[in-house]
């Protein structure tokens, strides 16, 4: 076969480099050409590239049929082949045609055996289906039937178990059933059903637990006053109902059911509202412990009110405490972890604040209207109860005892007051006569009261005669009361054996000092109290005064210090009895005096007698048998003691005769009155050195220098020495001591007495030498005086 000739391509005209560009977008563009297009439009080229165009479809239709040309010898080759395998191929076509009309006639029988089996194996799968789809909803129905059993029995949690696994696993597996659409719409209800059951158990749960706190707390602070033995009042131990005492082996936490709280708990954490939940929780225990924390309306101030108090805050706090260790952890989070409990320990701390602030708040207000140191005693030993319970659940009580120690100063103050009471009562029912004892048992028994040591006394014959009376032992036993009950206040406040030493030594100094003192002095002031019973009362306080060392003994014995080798302050307040012994010694002076004064003042003195008397005036011989008495009682004091009142008696005694002299009431003196004084001066000096043995105070003159001055005036008149002291009275004389205005006016009564006078007394001389003499004298002494007043004015700041 001869080759195609190929002819020659016309030349092809030079296309521009715009133009190549977009015939070659056009070749390898998939039919794209809107972009080309408005490029073309855009520059007014359209011809110009069609003709381009049609330039390189020519081009390429060339090299079509060059190709083409190229291969068309193998193609007739091949179309030979064909021809021979044509009647090859009729041949295998009649063979297929046979085997396929063998074919057919077969498969219609095994057609309708199979259709028979589909049928049969169709029967079968729907029994099937139906089986499973009866197994799949029967469990459904069962467990329907057994949330509502559960429903009516209360027992919720199960039921909110039994209706998750009837939502998530059951209700699925049979989706698309009528029953179950509608159970899938009564779940919610069912939920919402089960949610607000839960919290009706919840809410009388937190009622249960509001009545029963006190009886809670009341056990819990019973087992924690077994456990620490401590000593408590009786009626402070003393359970609210006597007839509801609990078990001493029942645990405060068993008095209570926590299963309501905690099914709750569980539901709500499988709700999905724990968080919820455990908020709805503690807001209301945030409302009960501010219930708890406050006084009932029916407060008396009482220890039964203070006990139901305490007990009920107890009782809210074992509560908590038990939520507290047993809530956490209970249920377990959806990852594993484990979630807080219904409270944690941050709010239980929240919890005791707020109560531990109103409970310092109530002991500050209502102990300051305690009416008396034994409810305060009995408050202070409940609070310490109450700490050492609440403390063994992991609370902090030290603001407790602050405020316990605060409190102390009106626990001092209601014991100084009871015991002032006791004093004054003690003064009042006393003989203030000397305790006398007729028997060995009396006798010891005033001894295991006071400590008082006499050999003398110890062996002396029944009856035995104490120097003091009843009112010694008595007080010396509301000391040591007193004492006691300072120790049992200080008790378990968490002080050392030192400081409680040292606080019941303040206590007992300010007892001297303020109390016992003012007692005293009331006592000792005292109108109605005799010499005698004065006497009695300051060696009374000698001898408590020389018992305050024992005192002292039993403040260490009793603050358990003695065996510490510690040397404890002295007590101060053993001054007290020195200044109460100086007021009854200035009493005693006074009232001596004031009855001499008394009688002195009582007597109508004779100053114009016919005859001078011979025996003294019987106001004096009265007043001194008074001295005589009185001196004899004041044996029972010091020698010093009845020296200084004895003088000053007789210095008194002194005073009221110069008082005598000096008085208006008596405007005249004659000689013979002169003579009758002089006569009640000798006995009264007669006195003095009769008594100067008994009284070593009395004698080397010292009680005779209180009428020397009127031994000198006296002897000055006898000696009738007027003009010689008014010469000399003021120099160093014989008259020195005397006094120009007593000396003046006895002159100036006895000049009065003679200018009446009708008759000269014949044992006088030289009656108109002697009248002129004392006339001098009176003139002389007046000049005295006007010169002095003249001075005084002088001297004084003028207005």
């Amino acid at each position: 076969m001869e080759e195609p000739k190929t002819s020659v391509s016309p030349q092809i005209p030079p296309v521009s480099s715009h133009h190549e560009h977009l015939l070659h977008e056009v070749e390898s563009s998939d039919g794209q050409l809107g972009a080309i297009l408005r490029t073309l439009y855009d520059s007014e080229e359209q011809d110009m590239f069609l003709e381009s165009l049609a330039s390189r479809v020519r081009g390429h239709e060339k090299d079509i049929e060059r190709m083409c040309n190229k291969n068309y010898q193998g193609f007739i080759e091949s179309v030979s082949e064909l021809l021979k395998v044509k009647s090859d191929a009729h041949k295998l076509k009649r063979k297929i045609q046979s085997a396929n009309h063998i074919i057919q006639e077969t498969g219609q029988e095994l057609m309708r055996s199979a259709e028979e089996l589909h049928h049969s194996r169709q029967v079968q799968k729907n029994i099937v289906a139906t089986v499973e789809t009866l197994s799949l909803c029967i469990p459904v129905l069962e467990q329907y039937c057994k949330l509502n059993e559960q429903m009516e029995q209360r027992h919720y949690y199960s039921a909110l178990k039994t209706l998750e696994q009837l939502e998530h696993t059951l209700l699925p597996r049979v989706r698309g059933y009528i029953f179950s659409d509608l159970l899938n719409q009564e779940i919610p209800k069912l939920r919402k059903s089960i949610q607000d059951q839960s919290k009706a158990e919840l809410t009388d749960f937190l009622t249960s637990v509001r009545e029963k706190s006190e009886f809670i707390g009341e056990v819990a602070m019973h087992q924690t006053q077994r456990h620490s033995k401590l000593e408590l009042a009786q009626d402070v131990m003393e359970h609210l109902d006597p007839s509801n005492k609990p078990d001493p082996d029942v645990c405060a936490q068993d008095l209570i059911d926590f299963s309501p709280v905690y099914r709750c708990l569980h539901i709500h954490s499988v709700l999905g509202k724990r968080d919820q939940f455990t908020e709805d929780y503690r807001n209301q225990r945030r409302r009960q412990v501010r219930l708890a924390i406050k006084p009932h309306g029916a407060w008396k101030g009482q220890i039964t009110d203070y006990k139901r108090y305490f007990y009920g805050i107890v009782g809210f706090f074992v509560v908590e405490d038990t939520m507290l260790h047993t809530s956490q952890n209970l249920v377990s989070h959806k990852g594993g972890e484990d979630e807080p409990g219904l409270v944690t320990r941050k709010i239980v701390h929240e919890f005791w604040q707020m109560a531990l602030s109103e409970v310092l708040a109530v002991l500050r207000n209502n102990c300051n209207y305690c009416p008396n140191y034994h409810l305060l005693l009995k408050i202070k030993q409940l609070v310490v109860w109450f700490c050492h319970t609440i403390r063994g659940y992991g609370f902090e009580v030290e603001k407790l005892y602050e405020v316990l120690l605060e409190i102390r100063d009106q626990y001092d103050d209601l014991l100084m007051k009871a015991w002032g009471d006791s004093f004054t009562q003690i003064f009042d029912s006393d003989d203030y006569n000397p305790i006398q004892v007729c028997t060995d048992d009396q006798y010891h028994g005033v001894l295991e009261v006071f400590p008082y040591q006499n050999l003398h006394l110890a062996h002396a014959p029944f009856p035995k005669n104490f120097p003091f009376s009843g009112m010694v032992p008595q007080v010396f036993r509301q000391l040591k009361l007193f004492v006691l009950n300072c120790t049992f206040y200080a008790d378990k406040l968490n002080l050392s054996q030192t400081e409680i030493n040292d606080r019941v030594r303040k206590s007992v100094n300010l007892l001297l000092n303020r109390v016992l003192s003012s007692c005293l002095s009331k006592l000792i002031n005292k109108e109605r109290l005799t010499i005698f019973q004065l006497v009695q009362i300051w060696v009374n306080i000698y001898h408590i005064e020389q018992a305050c060392p024992d005192l002292e003994q039993y403040i260490m014995i009793v603050t358990k210090t003695e065996s510490e080798g510690i040397t404890a302050a002295r007590l101060y307040g053993v001054s007290a009895f020195k200044d109460a012994r100086q007021i009854a010694e200035h009493q005693i002076g006074n009232r001596l005096t004031m009855k001499v004064t008394e009688v002195m003042e009582g007597a109508d003195y004779e100053w114009m007698p016919k005859e001078p008397m011979t025996q003294p005036s019987d106001y004096l011989e009265d007043c001194l048998r008074f001295l005589d008495t009185t001196i004899s009682t004041l044996s029972l004091l010091p020698e010093s003691l009845v020296g200084a009142v004895s003088t000053k008696a007789v210095r008194s005694l002194a005073t009221s005769m110069e008082n005598i002299i000096l008085s208006d009431k008596y405007p005249k003196v004659n000689m013979e009155g002169i003579k009758s004084f002089n006569v009640d001066l000798k006995h009264c000096e007669a006195f003095v050195r009769s008594h100067s043995l008994q009284v070593p105070a009395l004698q080397d003159s010292e009680g005779l220098a209180a009428f020397a001055m009127l031994r000198k005036l006296v002897d000055m008149f006898l000696a009738e020495q007027w003009l010689t002291y008014a010469n000399t009275y003021r120099s160093s004389s014989e008259y020195a001591d005397v006094p120009p205005k007593i000396v003046y006016t006895l002159l100036y009564k006895l000049r009065q007495s003679e200018k009446k006078k009708k008759k000269i007394p014949i044992h006088i001389k030289n009656p108109i030498k002697k009248k002129d003499e004392k006339k001098l004298c009176l003139i002389k002494l007046r000049e005295y005086f006007e010169e002095k007043e003249a001075v005084h004015r002088l001297r004084s700041p003028t207005v």
